[in-house]
Order: C-alpha cells, then sequence, then structure tokens
C-alpha cells in the first residue's frame, strides 16, 4: 500500500498551486488526500476533505462562518476541525505525512493543523513568510520549513521549481516514515549551555547502564519539548537537570518561553523523575555591559558571557521559584525525587565564581523542603552541579527509581 500525504491548502487562493503538488506527489509514487481549509470563495479543485466537513468537526457549520464574516473565527475553526481530521487519519493509518502551502494566513493555518500530529510523522510547510519568526507557529513540533520566495500566486517557473523540490522532500520522508521505537528505555534529559559539563557526564552514565537519552535544551521551547514526548509515551523516565527557564520564565529572560504545563507531564503520567536545580542561580538576559543592564536588575552580580549575561537571583526569587516548583511536584502521580548539589548549580555558581551565592541557594533549598509532600525525598549532595560525584549520584537515584518502577 503506497503512503499518503495530506496536502493542506486554501483552496480559493491556493488551487492551483495544491493541484500542482498532488500531481507531483501521486507521481512519485504516492497517494495525496487535499484539504481544504480556505473560506473565502469557492475552492478552484475539487477536494477530498471539504470546507464543510472541517467546520462541523470543529462544531459550527460553514454557513455560519461566512455569514459571521469574522476572519479569526475561521481561521482557528480550520485548525481546530484540521487537527481532529488529520490525528483520526493519522490514527486509521490513512496519513503518511502534510504537506501545506501558503501566505501568512495559510502558514498560521497549516502549521497549527501540524502541531496535531505526533513527533516522526513527517510535516512540511512550504510559506512565504519563512524567513520571519515562526517559533510560534512550529512550537515543540518537528516541522520542516521551506520558503517560497515567491509569493504563492499562481504557477511560475520558479515556483514551480519550489513545489517540485517540496513535492520531492515530502514524498521521501513519506516513504521513510515510521513510529519512534527503543528496545531501550528513554531518558528524558535537560541541560543548557552553563551546565553541559554534569550533562554529558549523565548522559554517559544512563547509557552505561542501559538506557537511551533524549537531551533537550531548556532553552524554553526544549524543556515543552520534553513534556510533550513525555505526553506521547515516548519518555520512559526524567533527569530534570534543568530547571534555569523557571528562573528566566519570571524575568521573561532568554530561556523562559515555557508555557504553565512544565515539570507536570511526568507527574501526570507517572513515570519516575529526578529534578535538579540546574541554573536556578541565574537569570540569561540579553546585554552585555552595565550601561545596557535591565533597570529591574542593577546591582546584582552578573556573569558576562557572550551578548547575554547570566544575573543572580535573589533570596525573593527563590522563594517564590521554590513555591512554583513544589506545587508542580506535589501532584506527581509517580516517584520523584529533588537533588541539591551543595557546592554550586551551574559553572557561574561555583566556589570563587561570579555568581556564587550559597545562602541564597539555601533559603530555595529551605522553602522547597517545607513545602513539599513528605513521598518526595529532597537529596543534597556535597559536589558540584557538574562534578563527577554529583552526576553519579543523580544516575543512581534514578536508576533504582526506574528498577522499582519495572
Amino acid at each position: 500500500m503506497p503512503p499518503t500525504v495530506v496536502i493542506v491548502g486554501t483552496l480559493d487562493t491556493k488551487g492551483d498551486e495544491v493541484g500542482y503538488l498532488k500531481g507531483l506527489i501521486e507521481n512519485m509514487g504516492c497517494d495525496a488526500i487535499v484539504m481544504d481549509v480556505g473560506t473565502l470563495h469557492p475552492p478552484t479543485v475539487v477536494p477530498d476533505i471539504t470546507r464543510d466537513e472541517i467546520a462541523s468537526r470543529a462544531g459550527i457549520t460553514l454557513e455560519t462562518i461566512v455569514k459571521n464574516k469574522d476572519r479569526r473565527q475561521a481561521v482557528e475553526t480550520m485548525i481546530l476541525g484540521g487537527a481532529s481530521l488529520v490525528r483520526e487519519l493519522h490514527r486509521g493509518g490513512r496519513l503518511s505525512a502534510l504537506i501545506s502551502v501558503g501566505g501568512g494566513t495559510g502558514t498560521h493555518i497549516g502549521a497549527g493543523i501540524m502541531r496535531a500530529l505526533p513527533l516522526g510523522t513527517p510535516k512540511l510547510m512550504v510559506s512565504t513568510v519563512a524567513s520571519r519568526d515562526m517559533s510560534d507557529l512550529i512550537g515543540t513540533k518537528d516541522i520542516a520549513v521551506m520558503h517560497s520566495v515567491v509569493d504563492i500566486l499562481g504557477l511560475n517557473p520558479i515556483s514551480k521549481k519550489i513545489l517540485s523540490n517540496a513535492a520531492a522532500a515530502i514524498a521521501g520522508m513519506a516513504k521513510n516514515q515510521g513510529r519512534i521505537v527503543s528496545e531501550k528505555p528513554i531518558i528524558g534529559l535537560t541541560s543548557f549551555g552553563f551546565i553541559t559539563e554534569g550533562a554529558m557526564r549523565v548522559k554517559a552514565m544512563l547509557e552505561e547502564l542501559g538506557y537511551e537519552v533524549a537531551p533537550f535544551h531548556a532553552n524554553g521551547v526544549g524543556g515543552m519539548a520534553m513534556e510533550d514526548l513525555i505526553d506521547q509515551n515516548l519518555i520512559s523516565g526524567v533527569l530534570d537537570l534543568a530547571l534555569h527557564e523557571f528562573s528566566d520564565q519570571m524575568y521573561n529572560g532568554y530561556c523562559g518561553a515555557i508555557g504553565p504545563g512544565r515539570l507536570e507531564a511526568a507527574g501526570r503520567a507517572g513515570i519516575p523523575q529526578v529534578v535538579v536545580p540546574g541554573g536556578l542561580d541565574c537569570i540569561v538576559l540579553e546585554f552585555n555591559s552595565l550601561e545596557t543592564m535591565p533597570e529591574r536588575v542593577k546591582g546584582r552580580k552578573v556573569f558576562w558571557y557572550d551578548f547575554r549575561s547570566g544575573v543572580r537571583t535573589s533570596a525573593d526569587d527563590m522563594q517564590s521559584l521554590a513555591g512554583t516548583i513544589a506545587e508542580k511536584l506535589n501532584r506527581a502521580k509517580g516517584p520523584a525525587k529533588f537533588i541539591v548539589p551543595l557546592r554550586g548549580w551551574s559553572e557561574a555558581d561555583i566556589e570563587g565564581g561570579p555568581l556564587y551565592e550559597p545562602t541564597t541557594n539555601r533559603v530555595f533549598i529551605t522553602r522547597l523542603k517545607s513545602l513539599l509532600d513528605g513521598n518526595i525525598d529532597v537529596v543534597e549532595v556535597d559536589a558540584h552541579i557538574n562534578d563527577e560525584a554529583f552526576a553519579r549520584a543523580a544516575v543512581s537515584h534514578l536508576h533504582l527509581m526506574m528498577k522499582a518502577k519495572k
């Protein structure tokens, strides 16, 4: 049975391009299903999934959308209904890959529908706005983006070549698609630049014990990506070495773009988790001189890095962070431990380092202990987060929890 590629487009304005894509994809040995997400004018090619079906799946009639003349409602309806339909196609084995073409609105709709599909399912967005910041549209998903270069406004030699490349790419991915499988348990591991050495030690030790390790850069998106994969049942255990995203979130920092679900998926799934305060000693902000230092943090210790700098978290910050983290961990349905490296939480938080402040770290530890439920241990290790001794302690605790869970 040939793989099936779903093509998403607004067939009132992008019908020629979608029809051309369909022919190319079918000539490459794939089946194609065309989904129409347009709402302004009648489609110029016949879809396999109509806009009426999509609107109905979202709980509204197309007639109502047209009557309301609310563009925002139309867009959100197409995303909601389209996402529901592609999930159903994927579950039924009728979707191997998804491709979409669009301008600003079409990209918003196409990427929104793509985000409903799990990691590993090929997704390709051909977009006129690919050169812009698309982080909000991509989120935590493995969406590939191709710049259309020319406007998607009819066919011409340039657009035909771009679409031909896109068709070849999605057809190749569709033929190569398959579920993510592992004979070994996969451990989710968070890290960021200031604790890279420690993360590398942890990864090597976990692999020696027979685990696969999926590392996530705790840059805002990375932490949320791990949460997403836990929800997809791809992760068996977590060593959350870097909570730095939480301190950045408080100050709209460089790595602070996390959602409300950070540090919750493992607890919700009931899988073992070891949590470490990696990077809670600092807030990473984009400034590189005292003159450009934000007023809100002036007077604090600074770790000069590159175009970013690390600013020391305060005792008040620590009180707040402890409350947030304890509240999330207390909801965990599975085993959880919090392990603290007493000699520092990043390369800047080390004796002689620019952010070394053990008394401030102690504020966090004391507050966290007072708030955590009795079934969650706080283990203090007399080592720095990047030390081999700390890596060995963190890995040992997680390994014991994994064996007990198994």
